[in-house]
């Protein structure tokens, strides 16, 4: 029998429209209530604890949360092997640009005042 994946919405016990201030409460709740220094005689406290932690993670950034209800998984464990090999003809700037935005880089930054002098 397949053991069936619960969403992060359902691993915090909060709706799919649920506001920023919803999904810190429920976590702080959760994690509270599964922290393995206050579940030691719990052996699974620690498994639960960074279930919470990465449903956290994701749904609090809006960017993964978005990922996340768009394509139904946490954006840290994409496998992006796939695009290179259908892409032979694009660069991986444009493909990383594709999925994930013309977002400014560090490195586009002036460097902070005085710093070379």
């Amino acid at each position: 029998m397949m053991k069936e994946e619960k969403t992060y919405y359902e691993i915090l016990a909060i709706e799919k429209d649920a506001s920023d201030q919803e999904i810190k409460l429920a976590y702080r709740r959760l994690a509270k209530k599964y922290h393995p220094d206050l579940n030691k005689d719990d052996p699974r406290a620690k498994e639960k604890f960074i279930e919470i932690k990465n449903a956290y993670d994701t749904l609090i950034d809006p960017r993964k949360r978005k990922f996340y209800d768009q394509m139904g998984y946490d954006p840290k464990n994409v496998d992006f092997s796939d695009i290179f090999r259908s892409n032979d003809n694009r660069s991986i700037r444009e493909i990383f640009k594709e999925i994930f935005g013309n977002q400014r880089s560090y490195y586009n930054k002036p460097p902070p005042e005085g710093m070379y002098t």
